[in-house]
């Protein structure tokens, strides 16, 4: 008896180390410049989520790009085609948006799919004018899909702050007094940012 009970403890123990060591890959990472690594992640498809990066200087969007994972799950679904699509737009006074979409076949198709990609030529920028703009990001999947498993990201580039001004004060030759405030010496000033 005492060898056919290690036997089972064995086969019980294997079965528990597998599950354990195999994880169960079911994410979509949902990326984007500025936005943090792992912060935006969707389970199941139909999915939607926004994401906002506030008090921003520039954003510029370039493109997308999909990419299932065979190391995951299959993926399971009704065989329909699956859409991701991201939108991306500004609280600017000039408010501006875009949207495009990367198309699978279906969830297996996304599952086991290359890289996707889509460039946005020209590319779009969102930028603050006077005051700091709110970026908002939103990805979504259309379809039906459960253990879709890979990544989707908007393409691009993001600047919180602006670059810090440089230029140049000149003055003409000679002596200067100090003078009292709003009294403004000759001379031209320039500075520029970007």
């Amino acid at each position: 008896m005492k060898p056919k009970n290690n036997r089972h403890f064995s086969l019980v123990m294997l079965l528990v180390l597998t599950a354990a060591a195999s994880p169960a890959f079911a994410d979509i990472l949902l990326g984007g410049p500025g936005v943090p690594a792992g912060a935006v992640i969707s389970n199941d498809v139909p999915f939607k989520y926004d994401f906002q990066l506030t008090n921003s200087y520039k954003f510029v969007m370039t493109g997308l790009e999909a990419k299932g994972d065979t190391l995951g799950n299959s993926g399971t679904g009704d065989n329909k085609q699956f859409h991701l699509q991201a939108t991306v737009y500004d609280n600017n006074t000039s408010k501006k948006e875009r949207t495009d979409s990367l198309y699978f076949r279906d969830i297996a198709d996304y599952n086991a799919s290359p890289l996707q990609t889509l460039i946005i030529s020209p590319s779009v920028v969102f930028k603050a004018e006077n005051n700091p703009i709110t970026i908002f990001i939103e990805w979504s999947g259309q379809g039906s899909a459960k253990k879709a498993t890979g990544i989707f990201n908007i393409l691009g580039e993001y600047q919180k702050d602006p670059p810090k001004p440089v230029g140049t004060l000149r003055f003409l030759t000679g002596d200067f007094l100090l003078l009292e405030a709003g009294i403004k010496p000759e001379g031209v000033a320039t500075i520029t940012r970007e």
